[in-house]
């Protein structure tokens, strides 16, 4: 990868080639240059973006954003799934519906499932001692919920035909 200072020197001289063109009428040449500049600048552009979404990851590193699952729901009824920000294809998506179909018929899945809304329950109910246990609990079964829901959303996916 080209330094930073080599970078600024390459583009100073660029745009000394420009102006020397523009004096002598030379508009390929400043064309050529302009579009070397531009091409850095959307390199440069990208590289930042992907450096932010890199530093992103970093403090959010309990968060695999490459593993977040999000549906755009359509209006006939059906949707499009995203994992990782990308549309999950035919073939991912019969994938995860067979792993959908295992994890929900293993007993590890029930374990978890209703140890945690067993958990929940007995901080709303039973030890409560306040309304911030009772959102504690809230908050267990809402997680609860969109583990299901996404569950829910590979199992019920139909290849087409």
């Amino acid at each position: 990868m080209i330094s930073e200072f080599a970078m600024a020197w390459l583009l100073n001289g660029k745009q000394d080639e420009i102006e020397d063109a523009y004096k002598r009428g030379r508009e390929d040449e400043m064309t050529d240059n302009l579009s070397f500049i531009k091409r850095y600048e959307q390199l440069k552009l990208q590289e930042i973006d992907e450096l932010a979404d890199k530093k992103l990851n970093e403090l959010l590193a309990h968060v695999d954003v490459s593993k977040v699952v999000k549906l755009e729901k359509l209006s006939n009824g059906g949707g499009i799934v995203y994992v990782g920000g990308i549309k999950a294809d035919e073939g991912k998506l019969a994938n995860l519906k067979a792993e959908a179909d295992f994890l929900e018929k293993s007993d590890i899945w029930a374990i978890i499932y209703e140890s945690l809304k067993e958990l929940a329950q007995r901080q709303m109910f039973v030890s409560s001692e306040s309304l911030d246990d009772m959102k504690k609990g809230k908050s267990i079964l809402y997680t609860l919920s969109v583990q299901k829901n996404i569950l829910e959303t590979f199992k019920s996916f139909q290849p087409k035909k």
